[in-house]
């Protein structure tokens, strides 16, 4: 198909791979949420649903074209939560603070916290990548956990399927989702956690990511180096400094690529299973 292919840097060779297949993800799953609302399932749900993943998607895909500048890219989901703050499509604007109990911010959580909230967890979940499958079947498992929590599988059903497929491809190394894979399925996790009151849940589950995060940044900002993951002559992968998870779990050993993608799955399915435990408090 006449995708754009990207070099697979973690391969010998470095072969072409199609990239930017994170759009069958996010026309399917639109499509779906929109006949959903035609048959009047859970309207404004999948319409809020519909249109962040559209926003988002397109900001994908225009990255996956231009190659964005990450001041840049870091700010597009703030737009992605437009279509949330206009519809408003739950009631419920109170958020668990610790030490201060449940607060309702009324309108403002609509103004301040799901737009910031839609924009951390988008960028956390588009820097854990580079790895055959990792933004998919972390996804994955991640969107599993959140629809065993809701005990809601009408709204996600179809996407499950989907990174299901994607999930395959990637991890063979047949076609990579790209950032409007990474930018759908990341907007996905946060507006759905948001619709179905599980806030807390994501957080927890989201823990590895947010480890990576946290030292991608301070590598990034603090000590100005980029996380690097270095290739000996049998293809497989490791690393001399610890600038993010995948460098950390590479530090001084070697390993191949689908095995570190496995690690990475196995410790978000752990946060994700822990998580489990605490639905009702979000």
């Amino acid at each position: 198909m006449p995708f754009p292919k990207v070099k697979d840097y973690h391969k010998l060779g470095q072969p072409l791979v199609p990239n930017a297949y994170g759009i069958f993800y996010a026309l399917i799953s639109v499509c779906y949420w929109f006949i959903l609302s035609f048959l009047d399932i859970g309207s404004k749900e999948c319409v809020a649903l519909a249109a962040s993943v559209l926003f988002g998607s397109n900001m994908g895909l225009l990255d996956d074209m231009i190659d964005l500048r990450w001041r840049y890219k870091a700010l597009l989901p703030v737009f992605a939560a437009l279509p949330y703050m206009v519809l408003k499509p739950s009631d419920r604007t109170a958020i668990m603070l610790l030490f201060f109990g449940i607060i309702d911010f009324k309108v403002l959580f609509f103004l301040l916290f799901v737009p910031a909230m839609i924009t951390v967890i988008t960028n956390t979940y588009n820097q854990l990548g580079g790895l055959n499958g990792l933004e998919s079947m972390t996804g994955l498992i991640i969107m599993i956990g959140l629809t065993v929590a809701s005990q809601n599988l009408v709204l996600t059903i179809v996407p499950i399927l989907c990174l299901v497929a994607l999930s395959y491809l990637s991890f063979t190394g047949r076609a990579f989702i790209g950032n409007v894979g990474t930018f759908a399925i990341g907007l996905t996790l946060a507006v759905y956690s948001v619709l179905m009151n599980l806030k807390l849940f994501l957080l927890i589950a989201f823990t590895p990511l947010i480890v990576n995060s946290l030292l991608i940044l301070f590598s990034n900002y603090l000590l100005r180096q980029r996380a690097e993951t270095l290739q000996d002559e049998k293809g497989l992968l490791y690393s001399h400094e610890i600038r993010s998870l995948r460098t950390l779990i590479l530090h001084n050993r070697h390993m191949s690529e689908r095995k570190v993608v496995l690690v990475i799955c196995t410790l978000v399915s752990a946060s994700t299973v822990a998580a489990l435990f605490f639905p009702r408090l979000t």
